[in-house]
């Protein structure tokens, strides 16, 4: 199972990247979930965004068609729920998806959250998390892989403000070229990769070219 956050789920469908996403991450939709509570606020959001997480009509109604795909997600484990909403860092939505995510041996979750990973970094529960974390930027790093860099700045540029480490990849003209992307991607890759020792991050198949 992949569990996702708001926050990543979001900006994904800004960007154009949700019809994608299972063959990105290898995960088809019905081993994909997310708090429930977003079904409601993207609903809101398809006649007028909220400014927040929804900054497009058309992002909105990407989201409530592929939530529709999604599994429902079960009752987190007690303690581990408590533990993890004990880090200052960690919202109460990614406490729930989080302690999910430890309750199988397989599950993986999805963020774009890098102050949430920081938190967890200093704190004991980091090491259950071990291969376990996903980020946006490696699923980008994917798409640019297999869609192309045409096809990466068409579909992320035109919302690149809503997450900053994104729009310092792009550039403030939008126009990286591939390297740049690449060496881009890379680095914060890398940055959250080596918070702990043995790393978070999944090893996503990126296959930058």
């Amino acid at each position: 199972m992949l569990y996702v956050d708001v926050d990543a789920l979001c900006k994904l469908a800004h960007w154009n990247v949700l019809p994608h996403l299972p063959e990105l991450i290898g995960h088809p939709w019905d081993e994909i979930a997310t708090v429930t509570s977003l079904r409601y606020r993207t609903q809101r959001c398809i006649e007028k965004p909220d400014g927040k997480k929804f900054h497009s009509t058309d992002a909105a109604a990407s989201l409530v068609a592929h939530l529709e795909l999604m599994a429902p997600i079960g009752m987190p484990d007690s303690a581990l729920l408590a533990e993890l909403a004990a880090i200052p860092q960690i919202d109460e939505g990614e406490a729930v998806l989080l302690s999910l995510a430890l309750s199988s041996p397989d599950s993986k979750f999805l963020t774009g959250d890098k102050r949430a990973l920081r938190g967890l970094a200093g704190h004991d529960a980091c090491q259950k998390f071990a291969g376990r974390i996903i980020l946006i930027e490696q699923v980008l790093g994917a798409c640019l892989s297999r869609k192309g860099h045409a096809w990466l700045l068409a579909n992320v540029c035109p919302f690149k403000q809503i997450d900053r480490a994104i729009a310092a990849i792009l550039g403030s003209r939008c126009d990286a070229n591939l390297e740049s992307l690449k060496e881009g991607f890379r680095s914060y890759i890398g940055e959250i990769g080596g918070l702990y020792d043995p790393s978070m991050l999944f090893a996503l198949n990126m296959d930058l070219p």
